[in-house]
């Protein structure tokens, strides 16, 4: 039997989890500003971790409205182990395969190098060092429900992390991406089954990446655009061998760029448009109307996002449908994918990040256009969209066939890129905007599928996926 690495949080976190419950003070009845007593708070409070019930004696201290819970303790409830400096005033903790270290008296704790910001500075009390527990529950990747009942009794359900994974035989893979302090999330699996599933740094400023987290997929975003043209195809309403002048008026010589040209990067048009946010689809067609093209249609690659943005608009023309409707009814709907999805400012994904002197800061709203970038989604989302390529349940597998193939010297098909090693075929894509770098990889031969969906802008996404790609084949014996 294989082992399992977990990366769960150990269910003896009891002290920090009910320090969190109790950071809602009005809830309990707590002024801010007094110091808790466990006998006081927990005698009307039934506290389940993981189904089991908990009768806890330590409560936090409450100052001024945020929870402190003593460092030391905690390590202890989760098994970890602290070393304490006393020179800097520093403690280091190792709890699984995680570093920690916080000084005394400071506003943030290191996770694996990554400083995750707390509200408050530490404080030390009567000798303890005693720690906000928002943070180190954030750190923790804890899941919290608190109800009350009819009778007025307070029930808090705690939730360990029941998401990240890491099967024993890749946990060479998961070093490696501690090393370079890789951020984002990653999947990693084999004939479908989980072998890698992590976060890794941070989501935003003040909470770390979990692997379920929704993120912004960026140009992974075109496949969805390039299978939702062929199954308007299957269904007989459109042909890839049209020119574009069927359905879109006004674009240079669209008479000669068909939709086979558009999906496979060989239409001649420039890639960039205008990223305005509340820009219409319409106006941005409209833009593409006066580009100029690089060369003549079909003659040439050249990588596209404007290419993709006309695919949208004729998905809309065709169906009668929003692209997102589209996508929703033929794809995501039908596969389960309940956390993908067209982006807006309600849909809360994690942060990227930007470049901001030798430090790295929250980067603004990224704003794409449809076909082109503007999807979110979740490692697991992906993997149902990978395993239902393998099937005739969206696309017949002749269909998915003209996907991968080459129509050019670099190997770009209908949003997927060909790479071959012997007999061995692999299909893969990257994407990258406001700060998201993203890779897809799909190893047709050995069905091995490598997601990564980073949160830091400018990784070099193709060679990080081909590191991870011989890293995974080197620990699976491929």
């Amino acid at each position: 039997m294989q082992q399992l690495i977990s990366s769960r949080v150990y269910p003896s976190m009891f002290r920090i989890l009910l320090a969190l419950i109790l950071c809602v003070g009005p809830v309990f009845g707590l002024a801010s500003h007094s110091t808790v007593s466990a006998a006081q708070n927990t005698q009307s409070v039934h506290i389940e971790v993981n189904g089991e019930q908990q009768f806890w004696q330590n409560a936090p201290v409450i100052l001024k409205g945020t929870t402190f819970v003593p460092l030391r303790d905690v390590v202890q409830s989760v098994k970890g182990d602290l070393k304490w400096d006393a020179r800097t005033k520093t403690a280091i903790i190792t709890v699984g395969r995680d570093k920690l270290v916080h000084q005394a008296g400071s506003n943030s704790i290191k996770i694996n190098h990554v400083a995750l910001a707390a509200p408050v500075n530490s404080r030390t009390i009567n000798g303890t060092l005693m720690i906000p527990v928002r943070t180190l529950a954030n750190a923790l990747k804890a899941d919290i429900k608190v109800q009350r009942t009819p009778s007025g009794q307070i029930r808090v359900g705690i939730l360990t992390d029941q998401v990240s994974l890491l099967n024993s035989e890749v946990a060479s893979v998961d070093t490696y991406l501690r090393e370079i302090n890789y951020p984002g999330m990653a999947l990693i699996a084999r004939n479908g089954e989980v072998l890698l599933r992590q976060g890794y740094g941070l989501a935003d400023e003040q909470t770390m990446n979990r692997p379920d987290q929704k993120t912004r997929i960026a140009s992974l975003s075109k496949a969805f655009t390039a299978a939702s043209i062929l199954s308007l195809a299957e269904a007989g309403k459109l042909n890839v061998q049209d020119p574009i002048s069927t359905y879109i008026s006004g674009i240079p010589k669209g008479d000669q760029i068909t939709l086979h040209m558009l999906l496979s990067q060989r239409s001649g048009l420039p890639s960039a448009f205008g990223r305005g946010e509340g820009t219409k689809l319409e106006e941005t067609v409209e833009e593409i109307r006066h580009k100029t093209l690089k060369f003549e249609p079909g003659s040439a690659y050249l990588y596209s996002n404007s290419g993709y943005v006309l695919l949208a608009y004729v998905v809309e023309q065709v169906s009668g449908m929003s692209y997102a409707d589209y996508v929703q009814q033929t794809i995501w709907g039908p596969l389960g994918m309940k956390d993908s999805g067209e982006t807006s400012r309600k849909v809360h994904t994690n942060s990227g990040f930007v470049q901001q002197g030798k430090g790295w800061a929250p980067a603004p709203y990224y704003v794409s256009q449809s076909g082109s970038g503007t999807i979110y989604s979740t490692v697991d989302d992906l993997l149902k969209w990978d395993r239902a390529l393998y099937t005739d349940q969206i696309l017949s597998q002749e269909t998915i066939d003209t996907m991968y193939e080459p129509y050019s010297n670099k190997n770009y098909g209908y949003a997927w890129i060909l790479k071959e090693n012997g007999m061995k075929r692999t299909v893969f894509h990257n994407g990258s905007g406001g700060g998201f770098s993203t890779a897809f990889s799909r190893n047709l031969s050995d069905d091995i599928t490598i997601i990564l969906l980073g949160n830091h802008a400018g990784m070099d996404m193709t060679s990080l996926l081909n590191d991870v790609e011989a890293r995974t084949a080197e620990a699976l014996q491929l």
